[in-house]
């Protein structure tokens, strides 16, 4: 089932009259990604889909209807028209006002139920995986090629710069860019990008958008021999990470789960790194459609996307994957980066290696 049959068979269910969708990452998952978008960086967008049980209305101002009518809208909704200089929020709340209407904002005085629809548009269907697989590829290749030609001296914004205008060449919005070198990455988690100059060492973190769909992935480069130190921490977040993989299944709770990684962090002798960064979570529409805690209620289902990312200081895994009655699939792995098989209780899955390179090679 679609998103909008989704919708409208929650709304029977619920007894609503419709839903107004203004969130970007809610217009993106109804019209199989289309954009909802002035400002990029805003969490709501220009126009508001209302759907209701028996049609669809797109509501906008004088600046957008136009442009969203005929370039944002793939399900056809009906335009009508909000004029610009009248208060919004009385607008839509006169349009609404025959009927029970609910919002993923809370505008003109509607229960937000923004929560419920993450619900409904966390099992992915068989074309947004192909998008995602296709988001994910070009995701990992952007961000591989960025740490095979970055080089020392180069800054690291200089580097964060490369990766932001390679994503946008290719139609992703690089909404979260990750850049850290040498002794940064042993003193922050988010090392975000700085004029340092790189010297011997390099992570970079992606977090992009196509199609509406996150991906996020981590990759690391030495520029000289990695430190043993540094080698025995990473082949040990390789093997939470792996772990964290594999021990996915349909039913189990994420606090079952979550109990499960605080052991592999303590059975890795660092039983306290868990608490310095989140650890992940269910992915699609939002970076992380949530947060997993200790304390989450919710269940791991197979059909839906997933990005765990353990770490241990000066060490990262991070990969997006899809988790499907067959078993894992990894959306940013690529054939030209190394990569180890790494066997678990729970069954086996590669995670990448740290690329180790000369400079200028």
């Amino acid at each position: 089932m679609d998103a909008v049959g989704r919708i409208r068979a929650w709304l029977e269910e619920k007894d609503y009259d419709g839903v107004l969708l203004n969130r970007r990452d809610n217009y993106a998952w109804v019209s199989k990604g289309a954009e909802n978008n002035v400002v990029d960086n805003s969490e709501n967008g220009a126009a508001y889909y209302v759907i209701r049980r028996d049609g669809i209305d797109l509501l906008a101002d004088s600046s957008d209807l136009s442009r969203m009518d005929e370039e944002q809208n793939p399900l056809g909704g009906k335009p009508v028209l909000i004029p610009w200089y009248e208060p919004k929020e009385l607008y839509i709340a006169d349009h609404i006002r025959r009927g029970r209407f609910v919002s993923d904002t809370g505008i003109a005085g509607t229960v937000n139920v923004q929560e419920e629809l993450v619900d409904l548009r966390l099992k992915l269907t068989e074309d947004e995986v192909r998008r995602y697989e296709e988001a994910g590829a070009l995701c990992a290749h952007i961000v591989e090629g960025v740490c095979k030609e970055a080089e020392p001296g180069m800054t690291e914004a200089e580097a964060a710069n490369m990766l932001r205008c390679r994503c946008i060449s290719q139609g992703i919005s690089p909404d979260c860019v990750l850049v850290g070198s040498d002794e940064r990455i042993l003193s922050y988690r988010h090392p975000v990008p700085t004029g340092k100059k790189i010297e011997n060492s390099l992570m970079v973190v992606l977090g992009g958008e196509k199609y509406g769909l996150n991906v996020s992935l981590t990759r690391m480069v030495y520029f000289t021999p990695v430190p043993e130190h540094i080698m025995e921490r990473y082949e040990k977040t390789q093997y939470i990470f792996a772990c964290m993989q594999m021990m996915m299944r349909e039913g189990l709770t994420y606090k079952e789960y979550f109990q499960n990684v605080m052991e592999l962090y303590r059975e890795a002798g660092y039983g306290g790194e868990w608490k310095m960064h989140h650890q992940g979570g269910p992915a699609g529409y939002g970076c992380r459609e949530f947060i997993v805690t200790p304390d989450s209620s919710k269940t791991i289902h197979t059909g839906q996307a997933y990005a765990w990312n353990p770490t241990i200081l000066g060490t990262k895994c991070e990969e997006t994957t899809f988790l499907d009655e067959d078993g894992l699939r990894i959306l940013t792995k690529t054939s030209k980066w190394p990569r180890r098989i790494i066997n678990t209780p729970y069954g086996s899955t590669e995670a990448a290696e740290i690329l180790e390179r000369q400079p200028g090679i």
